[in-house]
C-alpha cells in the first residue's frame, strides 16, 4: 500500500457546442487575455465567441502563438496581458498555445522572466500563485489542459525544452469542444493523437502509477481505440467524425490527467530532448519512438496494457484481449508511424545523437534503456 496525491481540474466541460459557455463563465468586470493559434481567428467559432463577449459587456484581447513557445515569446505575451490588466487568460488552441496561455497566467503573479523559473535552466522556485486560465484545446494531443506544467523550448544546439511547473498551474476550467478540432489536418490529428496514446501508454506501466491512473488511463485507451478509426479508417468528413474527435480529445484529456499524475517514462525522456536539438513536432517525435521503445519492453516483460489495445484496435473495445494482441498493437503502430514524416526532416542527424541520448532519461519506466539503445533508436528514426 502506498499514498498518494491526485491532482486534476478543478471544473470541466466536454461536448460539441460547450465553447459556447465562456461568454457566460468570464466575469465581465474583468479583463480577459485570450490567446489562440492564428488559424482560430479566422474560424466561425471565434467570430460567434467574439460577438457574444462583446454582448456581455467583457473587454478583452486577443493575441496569437505561432510554433511552440519559448521565454522570448511568454515574456512578451505576460507584458501585454499586464499592461491590459489581466484578471483571467483564455488559450485556445494546440498544446504549445496552451502552454503559453498556463505561463502568461502564471507570470502576471510573478517577478522577472519566466526562463528564471524553468526546470534546469532558472534558479528561481515559482509561487504557487496565477491569475484564472481557462483552457480549450483545438487538437487532441499533449493534454495540456489538464496538466501543472508549461512546456518551453529554445531549440539549437545549445537549445532546451523545459517545464515551468507548479500544482496551482493546473488550468481551473477545461472546455473540451470537439467541434474545435473539425478542421485540424490528418497529419496533424495523427501526431497529436499519437503524442496522447503515448502519455497513456507510459503512464499506463509508469512505476508512479496509482489506483486512479491505472483506471484513467485505461479508460483513455479504449477511447483513443474507438477514435483513431478517424485515422486508421479515412474517416475524415464522414457522418461519424464529430464523435471520433470527442473520443480522441477526452482520451487526449485523460492522457494530460494521468501524466501528471503517475508521469511519464522513455518515450517522453528522449522526446524532449528532441525538441531542444531540432525543430520535430512533439507528436511526430512520440509517436517515431513509441512503437521502438515498446517493443524493446514487451521483450523483457509482459505489457498487460498492449494485449488490451491490440485488441480493442482490432476487434473492438469489448473484446477481451488475448496473449498475443500485443503483436497487433505494435503493428498499428508501426503502420501509423509509417504515414509520419523522418526526423531527418526536422534537422535530426548523427552529430546530435549523442547529446539528446546523454540529455535523454529512463524516468518512471518499468526498464531503463541503455544509452546504446537510445542512440539506435534514434538512428532508425532518421
Amino acid at each position: 500500500m502506498k499514498t498518494f496525491q491526485h491532482l486534476t481540474n478543478p471544473v470541466l466541460y466536454s461536448g460539441p457546442g460547450e465553447i459556447q459557455r465562456l461568454a457566460e463563465l468570464v466575469d465581465p468586470a474583468i479583463p480577459v487575455f485570450f490567446i489562440s493559434g492564428a488559424h482560430f481567428v479566422n474560424t466561425a467559432a471565434w467570430q460567434t465567441l467574439e460577438s457574444q463577449l462583446r454582448l456581455a459587456g467583457c473587454k478583452f484581447q486577443r493575441q496569437t502563438v505561432h510554433g511552440e513557445p519559448g521565454p522570448d515569446i511568454v515574456d512578451d505575451l505576460t507584458e501585454q496581458a499586464d499592461r491590459f490588466k489581466a484578471g483571467c487568460v483564455v488559450g485556445i488552441g494546440g498544446g504549445s498555445v496552451l502552454d503559453a496561455g498556463k505561463a502568461v497566467a502564471a507570470m502576471l503573479c510573478q517577478e522577472g522572466s519566466v526562463q528564471d523559473y524553468l526546470e534546469g535552466v532558472g534558479t528561481k522556485e515559482p509561487k504557487g500563485k496565477t491569475v484564472p486560465f481557462i483552457a480549450l484545446p483545438t487538437t487532441a494531443g499533449t493534454g495540456s489542459e489538464a496538466t501543472k506544467n508549461a512546456v518551453l523550448s529554445r531549440p539549437g544546439p545549445a537549445g532546451f525544452k523545459k517545464s515551468f511547473r507548479h500544482d496551482a498551474f493546473i488550468p481551473s476550467i477545461a472546455i473540451i469542444d470537439p467541434e474545435l478540432a473539425m478542421e485540424c489536418p490528418p497529419e496533424t490529428t495523427l501526431a497529436c493523437a499519437l503524442d496522447a496514446f503515448s502519455q497513456l501508454l507510459e503512464s499506463c506501466v509508469s512505476t508512479a502509477a496509482t489506483p486512479l491512473t491505472q483506471a484513467l488511463s485505461r479508460q483513455g485507451l479504449r477511447l483513443f481505440a474507438r477514435g483513431s478509426r478517424l485515422f486508421s479508417d479515412n474517416l475524415y468528413q464522414s457522418p461519424v467524425e464529430l464523435s471520433l474527435r470527442w473520443d480522441l480529445a477526452m482520451a487526449a484529456y485523460l492522457s494530460g490527467v494521468t501524466l501528471a499524475n503517475a508521469g511519464l517514462g522513455t518515450v517522453h525522456g528522449i522526446a524532449g530532448p528532441l525538441g531542444a536539438f531540432t525543430s520535430v513536432p512533439h507528436g511526430v517525435a512520440c509517436g517515431s519512438l513509441l512503437p521502438r521503445i515498446f517493443t524493446i519492453l514487451t521483450q523483457e516483460m509482459q505489457v498487460e496494457a498492449l494485449d488490451e489495445v491490440g485488441a480493442w484496435l482490432s476487434r473492438g473495445i469489448d473484446a477481451i484481449p488475448q496473449p498475443d494482441d500485443f503483436t497487433v498493437a505494435l503493428d498499428y503502430m508501426n503502420s501509423w508511424v509509417e504515414q509520419l514524416p523522418k526526423l531527418r526532416e526536422y534537422g535530426l542527424t548523427e552529430q546530435y545523437l549523442d547529446s539528446v541520448v546523454i540529455a535523454s532519461g529512463n524516468k518512471n519506466f518499468p526498464i531503463q534503456l541503455s544509452a546504446q539503445q537510445m542512440r539506435d533508436i534514434l538512428s532508425a528514426c532518421i
